[in-house]
């Protein structure tokens, strides 16, 4: 049980700073578009969204493609993508 949880830690690691980055990759110049997709086949189906009031950042949120067991939150605010570990993403 501990050297899955192990591996599942260390996993999340490695996204987690994949993730962090390819942050600069975005074609404009403010770094908020969308990073390329090989073959433009990436995940676009809809993500899970909740308002809040003005001022407050609003979040988005879905499983990654290609990696099972891992869901991303992001918001409308400038801060890089949170991936944690979710067992109801099943790939």
């Amino acid at each position: 049980m501990q050297h899955r949880r192990t591996r599942h830690l260390t996993a999340l690691a490695a996204i987690a700073v994949a993730m962090a980055a390819l942050c600069g990759c975005a074609s404009d110049r403010r770094g908020t578009g969308d990073s390329p997709v090989a073959g433009r086949r990436g995940d676009d189906s809809p993500a899970n969204v909740t308002n809040f009031p003005d001022h407050f950042a609003n979040i988005a949120t879905k499983c990654v493609a290609g990696a099972p067991g891992f869901r991303a939150f992001v918001t409308t605010r400038e801060a890089a993508p949170v991936i944690l570990a979710d067992p109801t993403c099943k790939g």
